[in-house]
């Protein structure tokens, strides 16, 4: 009876220890499974990203470069163009005519020869009002109405609601009243008066 009830106990003591060993051999196949979805999801999400950041690369690669105009080349905008042919800063536009006075200004006067052109089959109009000055602390200016500047700077008045007609051009000066600090600015072109605009280009003059 002795041996029977050694017997039975070994039998009971190998089952239990095959059971732990069976538990344990589940439990390392589960948290193998589970660290290798684990990891695959990792690297589909590695490889997502690098696909997408790829991809915005290439479509920056293939973006357009936007040109930078400067002064002397011909702009075209719409049916106009237009051809800075001079700029001049000062602190005072000098009179030539004795019975008017020099006027002067405690920012700087950016004078600004321009050639207007119409690529148009009609006459189209062009005003001082189409033009704004954009400097690079991201302010505008608009050309000056001083009566006194005006008077003074010959070729100001040139683009008061002028037509051109087609095929041809037409030159003026546009002044406008900057701060000392405007030290970067271009001029901003528009493809028309009223309306007829919406279209704009930016030629770099300082």
């Amino acid at each position: 009876m002795k041996k029977i009830g050694k017997i039975i106990m070994i039998v009971v003591g190998v089952i239990i220890v095959l059971g732990v060993i069976g538990s344990m051999l589940d439990g390392g196949e589960e948290k193998s499974d589970k660290t290798s979805k684990e990891a695959a999801t990792t690297t589909t999400k590695t490889t997502s990203e690098t696909k997408n950041k790829q991809t915005n690369e290439t479509k920056q690669s293939e973006k357009p470069k936007v040109k930078a105009f400067v002064v002397g080349d011909i702009v075209k905008t719409g049916k106009l163009g237009y051809k800075v042919l001079n700029v001049e800063t000062t602190k005072e536009i000098k009179s030539d005519n004795q019975f008017i006075e020099s006027v002067k200004t405690e920012g700087q006067f950016v004078v600004i020869d321009l050639e207007a052109f119409n690529y148009d089959k009609k006459a189209r109009m062009v005003d001082s009002n189409m033009f704004k000055i954009k400097d690079d602390q991201g302010r505008e200016f608009e050309p000056t109405s001083d009566s006194n500047v005006m008077m003074v700077v010959k070729g100001a008045m040139d683009f008061f609601l002028q037509d051109i007609n087609p095929g041809l051009s037409k030159k003026g000066k546009l002044v406008f009243e900057l701060p000392q600090d405007a030290a970067s600015y271009s001029l901003e072109v528009s493809s028309g008066f009223g309306w007829a605009g919406g279209e704009y280009e930016e030629i770099n003059l300082k």
